[in-house]
């Protein structure tokens, strides 16, 4: 999750430039994300906390393609909503929902940068609306995916078997953030998460952001990259 002194930004100025510079795994997703992301893509961001990644997917998919940004807390939605305005984004959308794999309401928690909907000590708990990709494309008659960012702190399995059929009927990439820990506490892992994913067919790598290269261990895997 990024850090909460970085709000308000302009993707093309010196300020934001220099934070990238000075945070490396920010500038790592923003580059791996600018490989992938093509002209025309439509894509789901799923946490869109501030919208760095959004700004960043819509400016690649820029004009043909379009971004629905997901995020439920109510300060980070506010700020994300901020940040496609003055980055004069036409092709980027934010939505006040938490993705899981149903449809209705959900006990969401905020503790510093990080949110989810795992128990923490001392985190201001409220409630969020939920929706399934599958359930809002099809809402939206969004008759095509092709890009599926992720950073939802623990709930990334219950993210994907709600886009079940999504992604049996699309050729979609999914890079996804991986919070092991997280998992444990909701009985997954990240290993489950790559079986679902080889069993609808996608071909499963881990990321390090380190070089941007991607290999088969799982082990300690930061993050994930799929496509099939």
């Amino acid at each position: 999750m990024y850090r909460v002194d970085m709000e308000l930004f302009l993707y093309n100025s010196p300020a934001f430039q220099a934070f990238l510079k000075n945070n490396p795994h920010e500038r790592g997703e923003v580059k791996f994300l600018e490989s992938i992301a093509k002209e025309g893509m439509n894509v789901i961001d799923v946490g869109g906390h501030i919208g760095i990644t959004a700004v960043v997917i819509a400016k690649k998919v820029w004009e043909r393609g379009w971004v629905y940004s997901f995020e439920p807390v109510p300060e980070y939605f506010d700020i994300l909503k901020k940040n496609l305005s003055a980055n004069e984004l036409e092709n980027a959308e934010a939505f006040q929902l938490a993705v899981t794999d149903r449809v209705g309401r959900v006990d969401f928690y905020q503790k510093g940068g990080s949110s989810g909907i795992i128990p923490e000590k001392g985190a201001k708990k409220f409630k969020a609306n939920t929706i399934t990709i599958d359930r809002f494309l099809n809402d939206q008659k969004v008759e095509r995916i092709d890009l599926i960012n992720m950073d939802c702190e623990g709930s990334e399995l219950l993210v994907l078997k709600g886009a079940r059929e999504s992604l049996r009927k699309n050729k979609v990439r999914i890079f996804c953030e991986t919070h092991h820990n997280s998992l444990k506490r909701l009985g997954q892992s990240v290993q489950r998460v790559v079986q679902y994913l080889r069993k609808l067919g996608y071909e499963v790598h881990s990321v390090s952001l380190d070089d941007l290269s991607m290999r088969s261990d799982f082990g300690n895997a930061e993050y994930i990259y799929a496509h099939n």
